[in-house]
């Protein structure tokens, strides 16, 4: 495999420093930390890569009717969605990742959303709170309208037919109001008939694991799916993440190298790509019938 350009490599270190500098908390992980069981949580429980119910497939086939593009799809997030680590590599060629086994699977996931990989959200940027992508503090006035904030703004130029959601980590300052910017950001997306994907957080950097349980009731709630991410690096050292205890390990894109699976990176990507299959597969169906 070819090495990435420098300047990829060089934007991706520009993004992780900055979200380095905003997150001025530190949470540790030890042996000795609580555990989501002893909550009496059940959340961490449920699978990584949700089946879409009945009500997920309805509000999908209601913004196709309505002329979302049901080749793209939109991040909502913080420094984590922001990345080029974060899926955008496929928008690129096969010398920037090495799909291995899963080539044949994850091929047409690739030409079906192409251009939304790489897209550069604007409901997505470093430091991103829940309340931030409902805020016009945050909105870029030179691309959105007046009246918009970061999320709406990101819907009316890239028209997705679903949004992946993983926010959270830097609510971890103000855990209370979390769950009802989420649920406000959930309501906005259905009420545009896009669907939105929940996605687990992979910190526990509120220290009781509330805000993850908050995302999964709230999943619940509305019958949408839950990507429990949490739950796919538990069993890799230090749970997938640096030392600072919140941001994700990271590994090259490359899914043929055994060493990869011991690294947070290459499971989002992954489990991501996972998901984006399921749901281009309900999409053809729906377009179908």
């Amino acid at each position: 495999m070819k090495k990435p350009k420098p300047h990829h490599l060089y934007n991706s270190l520009i993004l992780i420093c900055i979200c380095l500098l905003l997150s001025s908390f530190s949470y540790y992980q030890t042996a000795a930390d609580p555990k989501p069981s002893d909550y009496g949580r059940t959340w961490q429980n449920l699978p990584i890569i949700p089946e879409l119910s009945d009500t997920a497939k309805r509000i999908l086939a209601d913004g196709l009717r309505r002329g979302n593009n049901p080749n793209a799809f939109s991040k909502v997030g913080d420094c984590d969605t922001s990345t080029d680590w974060y899926l955008s590599n496929y928008d690129l060629d096969e010398r920037y990742y090495n799909l291995g086994e899963y080539a044949d699977q994850f091929r047409p996931v690739i030409d079906f959303f192409r251009g939304s990989f790489g897209r550069r959200s604007l409901a997505a940027k470093p430091g991103f709170s829940a309340a931030s992508v409902l805020s016009n503090y945050w909105t870029d006035y030179s691309i959105c309208e007046t009246g918009e904030v970061p999320i709406t703004c990101e819907y009316r130029i890239n028209n997705p037919a679903f949004v992946l959601i993983s926010l959270g980590t830097n609510d971890g300052y103000n855990p209370p109001s979390f769950k009802d910017n989420l649920r406000a950001i959930i309501d906005l997306t259905i009420e545009q008939g896009r669907l939105p994907i929940l996605m687990t957080k992979a910190d526990n950097v509120e220290k009781d694991f509330s805000i993850n349980q908050d995302i999964a009731d709230l999943a619940a709630e509305y019958d949408i799916p839950l990507w429990n991410f949490w739950a796919a690096i538990q069993e890799i050292p230090n749970h997938g993440l640096v030392e600072d205890g919140i941001h994700l390990t990271f590994y090259k894109e490359d899914f043929s190298d055994p060493e990869s699976f011991q690294y947070a990176w290459t499971y989002r990507n992954l489990t991501a790509m996972q998901l984006l299959d399921k749901v281009r597969k309900i999409i053809k169906d729906i377009s179908i019938n």
